[in-house]
């Protein structure tokens, strides 16, 4: 899937087109660990039903970082979506919008699948194809007109696309999953059309309020995550020093200053002349 919308070259979307490949190498890494790590991890982060050991508050975010072991195209074929139209997105969404967005479709797809799996059987869904629906429904109602590239030959308005994945999403969770019409599909419908439903909500309840708004925002790492700055080392005490000159000591500095006066300062001795010295210091300190 291409696209023709002009981007500018600066800084700022630089660092979001790297936000969209954090997220496709996280995909890929979470993907790899599984490979290796066995049943186990499969059924810790995959949204399963109860008689799959599920579902797991985390798992309807996790869930979509997993794919299907058997075969490879599950994963690239997401993260070809995500690419694409993670990077289209982006400049008008800002990366915080961005995540709100890939993080709503998952969620939102990942509650219609577990509601849908008590009438169609299914024990577990994996992969990020509820997100990508969600960016395509973003995408469709954000550039409706916008022209593009359906696997780099046909070319369709964003809002056919769009359509077309409502469609196909209906009819699976209609006929396929529910109805059980087919011998069993792979794909979980539900997941898609609830991602679909993720990506309306949030155009409609986010971006719609303020559609400028999350050009500039960038993602911060949350506070309690940055490491603390060390304290320093000076203590508080809770009383003060006193450095204001001794009364004596007053007395003494206003006698000379009366003998300067009168006879001038060359008349001080050198014990006098010291003891203004001290005063000045002490008066410096306070």
């Amino acid at each position: 899937m291409l696209y023709d919308r002009p981007y500018m070259q600066s800084d700022q979307n630089h660092r979001m087109r790297n936000m969209v490949l954090g997220v496709i190498v996280f995909n890929v890494v979470m993907y790899a660990i599984q490979l290796v790590a066995g049943d186990g991890y499969f059924r810790t982060f995959a949204l399963t039903t109860a008689e799959y050991g599920g579902p797991r508050i985390w798992s309807f975010f996790t869930y979509s970082f997993l794919h299907s072991p058997q075969g490879i195209w599950h994963i690239v074929g997401n993260m070809i979506g995500i690419f694409f139209l993670g990077r289209a997105l982006m400049p008008d969404l800002g990366e915080k919008r961005f995540l709100q967005l890939y993080f709503s479709s998952v969620v939102v797809g990942g509650f219609l699948w577990f509601i849908v799996s008590f009438a169609s059987g299914s024990l577990a869904v994996v992969g990020a194809s509820g997100a990508v629906f969600g960016l395509i429904t973003c995408f469709g109602l954000m550039y409706a007109e916008q022209d593009i590239y359906l696997m780099m030959v046909l070319r369709i308005k964003a809002k056919i696309l769009m359509y077309v994945s409502l469609g196909i999403a209906a009819f699976g969770l209609l006929f396929i999953e529910i109805l059980n019409t087919s011998n069993g599909s792979p794909a979980a419908h539900s997941a898609h059309l609830g991602g679909m439903l993720g990506g309306y909500l949030f155009y409609k309840f986010v971006y719609l309020r303020n559609p400028k708004g999350g050009r500039n925002d960038t993602f911060k790492i949350p506070n309690w995550f940055k490491q603390k700055p060390d304290k320093p080392s000076s203590k508080s005490y809770p009383y003060k020093v006193n450095i204001a000159p001794p009364k004596d000591t007053k007395k003494e500095v206003d006698r000379i200053l009366d003998k300067i006066n009168s006879k001038g300062f060359g008349s001080l001795t050198a014990e006098e002349k010291k003891i203004l010295d001290e005063a000045g210091d002490l008066l410096k300190k306070r």
